[in-house]
């Protein structure tokens, strides 16, 4: 009996082991669809383009950034044209150091990002970015963002006028 159970047990746990929602290491193909979804939120995002914001950012967006802000979907797309916005706008990324992992629909990438402005290194900053398959698109849906220790000290932003 005992060993009937162990086999149902390594069974249970092999099936398990391959199931999609257990697999981090993503497929080559996977890990290319996430990598240029990363790639287009980083353009994206900053420019507040509409039609991303509308079809590849998910309703239950949410950011915590390194100053210990949240943001979901809603305040994201009132930022447009807000002196912050407009100074990610005119930043350029150097994105390196990732990680790309998926557990089914949902793919999370850690990495390490370098920010310029006109040539100039402004910061560096680690992040996750999260991102979940809906109908066949990856959704950009989480992002977390903090300063690194080897960072220069970040640029002082612009408040809001409002």
């Amino acid at each position: 009996m005992k060993h009937k159970k162990m086999m149902i047990l390594v069974s249970l746990v092999l099936a398990v082991s391959q199931n999609g929602l257990c697999q981090g290491k993503p497929s080559a193909a996977v890990s290319e669809q996430l990598i240029a979804a990363e790639a287009e939120m980083f353009q994206k995002i900053t420019q507040q383009d509409p039609a991303f914001m509308k079809d590849l950012v998910a309703d239950d967006y949410f950011s915590i950034n390194a100053d210990g802000t949240t943001v979901n979907k809603a305040q994201l797309m009132a930022l447009k044209g807000s002196p912050q916005r407009q100074i990610m706008a005119a930043a350029t990324y150097k994105v390196f150091d990732k990680q790309v992992r998926a557990y089914g629909n949902v793919g999370i990438i850690n990495g390490r990002a370098q920010a310029y402005m006109n040539g100039t290194y402004l910061v560096e900053f680690l992040y996750t970015a999260v991102f979940v398959k809906e109908n066949d698109k990856w959704m950009f849906t989480l992002w977390q963002g903090t300063i690194s220790k080897d960072s220069p000290p970040p640029p002082a932003m612009p408040k809001d006028a409002n």
